[in-house]
């Protein structure tokens, strides 16, 4: 189901028009007062202020933490988190992390539990894109300090971000019961700035368990708050919420009302990033709803909104470009007239007028050649350039239309395989229910085709999940083994698991060797289940000599390799190894289990 929250980030930066002036005149006021009133100031600036002008916000704190050695350790680990917060927006996660840390060793230092348990949670959020056992690590540390030492005010975000971390680990249940707590303190600290953000984590929460109705009844509720506050930000990221929650349920009509208010909003407040993708949207539901003309209409504006984006950033490094090519121009100017005239003043006191002027004539003929000759190579050079971004050019045209085409590929997959799958599922669970009487081979039978449906949509999550990337990190493909593992130990409580990564160095692959690695490690612990009765299965992915090592093994039955005839499953994960250039081996004695090994080259 396509998430129903819009990206926040988007937010930020239409938000950035109006937070410029703020933040300059902090700048301007800066340069006049004490650095003591310096760190003060810079201190007090909201966050809504900084995340909206984070170029200019983290030039503010990196001036300041040069000058540590005159700032007290408390204001300095403070500036610290500023640089950690202004790094998370720029998307600089090892600098983040250092800040977070420079930070805790400080607050660390003076034994305040209070400011190092809001560091903590800063620090676990920041991970929960790239290691989701280690942001719930440093999570529970920041929530323990924070309860142990009664700080609801830092409680309130902290308890709503570790909501999100359930809820990406795929933990509804628990992400819904932190963000009820995270509701209960904004409600008592009367944050109706806050309070909308919790309905609306409610309301993905609940969407995301199918229950529409309290989905929407939590939307409603973050709509009439932020109406009467007029809050227009808030009105707008509402309004994309309910938008995306009924286009999810394919109630296309629904939706275009409120992408269409969404899209007028953000025209009357200059909103150009959410006016693009609320006419977007708006369009693709105009023509669902057999609307052809309108539809065009608003793609058309869509598409003039991308190119005054793009536009808009291209002016500013062409200005920028214009600037440099000027001043090095004058630079250049300057040093050939002062050549020239002390190449005069010379000949002036060796030659006589005569010598003078031919020595002139001659001078000036050399200048005009080399002149000439510049000018040609340097049209030649241009030519050359031009030619070379004509074709970069047309380069990332053809990615990006090659990433729209897996992008409509993947939703496509999505709404109608997807839909139809689910759609047999409560078909034959509803027949099961119709049959409860019937003999047991049939019920079996029923239950059979829907758990193979079942399966058949986690499959086809997975090709989503390729599709919708270009390359996939090591990261992303442990976490999605980390998932798979998690949920066969609920499936099977009698069998241990282990699951073991000894890798150092960042390692990424296309999307066809990332769904084929992660599909050879899925066979094999099915394999496994189905036909090993083991009670312990290992899973080790290592880094050796230049190599990636995969290995799954068991302490099951095992089988003679000579005797027995492999079947599909072990095939496919032998041509899954071949298409990607991979050593494949099955190890297998009888009574003393199965190991599979699979060994690539790392680029």
């Amino acid at each position: 189901m396509k998430n129903i929250f819009f990206n926040f980030f988007l937010f930020i930066s239409v938000l950035g028009f109006s937070q410029t002036n703020y933040i300059d005149s902090v700048v301007k006021e800066m340069e006049k007062v004490s650095l003591e009133q310096q760190i003060e100031m810079a201190l007090t600036i909201p966050y809504d202020k900084i995340v909206a002008r984070t170029d200019v916000a983290e030039t503010i704190f990196l001036n300041l933490a040069k000058k540590k050695a005159e700032i007290q350790p408390l204001n300095l680990a403070k500036i610290y988190d500023k640089l950690a917060l202004v790094n998370y927006f720029l998307g600089n996660f090892d600098k983040r992390t250092d800040y977070n840390l420079k930070a805790i060793k400080i607050y660390e230092e003076i034994g305040d539990e209070v400011l190092l348990g809001n560091a903590y949670g800063g620090l676990g959020y920041s991970f929960r894109t790239r290691d989701i056992e280690k942001a719930m690590y440093y999570m529970r540390k920041a929530i323990f300090l924070l309860e142990k030492n009664q700080d609801f005010v830092g409680l309130n975000p902290t308890y709503d971000n570790f909501g999100v971390l359930q809820e990406t680990a795929g933990n509804i249940d628990s992400a819904i019961y932190y963000y009820n707590l995270a509701l209960d303190l904004k409600i008592t600290q009367k944050d109706s700035i806050g309070i909308p953000f919790a309905l609306g984590h409610l309301a993905g929460a609940f969407a995301l368990k199918n229950n529409f109705e309290k989905a929407k009844a939590y939307l409603e509720e973050a709509y009439i708050i932020r109406t009467k506050r007029n809050d227009v930000y808030g009105i707008a990221e509402t309004s994309v919420q309910f938008a995306d929650f009924y286009y999810s349920q394919g109630k296309y009509a629904e939706a275009a009302d409120w992408f269409r208010k969404s899209y007028e909003k953000a025209i009357e407040n200059n909103y150009v990033h959410l006016a693009q993708y609320a006419s977007s949207y708006l369009a693709a539901c105009l023509e669902k709803t057999n609307q052809p003309n309108e539809a065009i209409n608003y793609l058309k504006i869509a598409h003039n909104l991308q190119d005054s984006l793009l536009n808009e950033k291209s002016n500013k490094a062409i200005a920028q470009l214009e600037i440099q090519y000027e001043t090095e121009k004058k630079e250049k100017q300057l040093i050939e007239q002062e050549v020239i005239i002390t190449k005069e003043q010379l000949r002036v006191r060796q030659r006589n007028y005569t010598l003078i002027g031919l020595a002139l004539v001659i001078i000036f003929i050399i200048i005009l050649g080399v002149y000439i000759y510049k000018q040609q190579k340097f049209k030649q050079q241009k030519l050359i350039e031009e030619n070379r971004l004509k074709d970069e050019l047309a380069k990332v045209t053809l990615q990006n239309e090659l990433h729209e085409e897996r992008i409509r590929i993947s939703r496509d997959l999505h709404d109608n395989i997807g839909s139809q799958l689910t759609f047999i599922i409560s078909s034959v669970d509803n027949m099961g229910y119709l049959f409860k009487t019937a003999d047991e081979k049939l019920r079996d039978k029923l239950h059979g085709i829907a758990d193979f449906s079942r399966t058949t949509i986690t499959q086809l999550r997975d090709t989503i999940w390729a599709l919708n990337k270009d390359e996939i990190s090591f990261e992303d493909l442990k976490s999605r083994l980390y998932n798979y593992i998690e949920t066969a130990k609920i499936v099977k409580e009698n069998i241990a698991f282990n699951f073991e990564v000894d890798v150092q160095q960042k390692i990424s692959f296309n999307a066809i060797e990332g769904v084929n690695i992660y599909r050879i490690v899925q066979e094999a612990i099915n394999n496994s289940l189905k036909y090993s009765a083991a009670t312990t299965i290992n899973v080790l992915l290592k880094e050796e000599q230049g190599k990636l090592i995969l290995k799954i093994e068991d302490d099951g039955i095992g089988f003679n390799i000579n005797e027995v005839k492999l079947g599909n499953g072990l095939d496919n994960m032998k041509n899954r190894a071949t298409s990607i250039k991979a050593r494949f081996n099955i190890d297998s004695t009888p009574e003393k289990g199965t190991t599979i090994l699979l060994e690539m080259q790392i680029k």
